[in-house]
């Protein structure tokens, strides 16, 4: 997560739902959806694919809801956009902004709440 700025509640949850799932859901049409905000260019990102609709509607994009797994994302999306210097936006909404987090933390933070995940799930701490 960028350090300017503080944990967002909507990153955890991203993060809690992602790992269960094992995946997220990202916005397509040939080619992941790119947006800008404040100069910084991210790839919005979601944990339903309810949430990834509705924000597209907002803006009136004609992208899809399609869902990521975490493999894809950590092998294969994330060091695109670290090599493209596009952050990852967490649940943005009609009415907030999306939590910007940078490509090698997300990736950390995904193997993390993975590795929690399957913890409690099979008993082990």
């Amino acid at each position: 997560m960028s350090s300017n700025q503080a944990r967002d509640q909507r990153y955890d949850d991203f993060l809690e739902l992602a790992a269960k799932w094992e995946g997220f859901w990202g916005l397509y049409h040939h080619g992941w959806l790119l947006h800008t905000s404040s100069g910084q260019t991210f790839c919005p990102v979601f944990a339903s694919r309810e949430d990834a609709q509705s924000w597209g509607a907002s803006i009136q994009t004609n992208h899809i809801p399609v869902p990521i797994t975490l493999i894809d994302a950590i092998e294969h999306i994330v060091p695109d956009w670290r090599e493209n210097g596009v952050m990852a936006g967490v649940s943005p909404t009609p009415a907030l902004a999306p939590v910007m987090v940078a490509p090698g933390d997300l990736s950390a933070d995904l193997l993390g709440a993975l590795k929690t995940a399957m913890a409690k799930q099979f008993g082990r701490t």
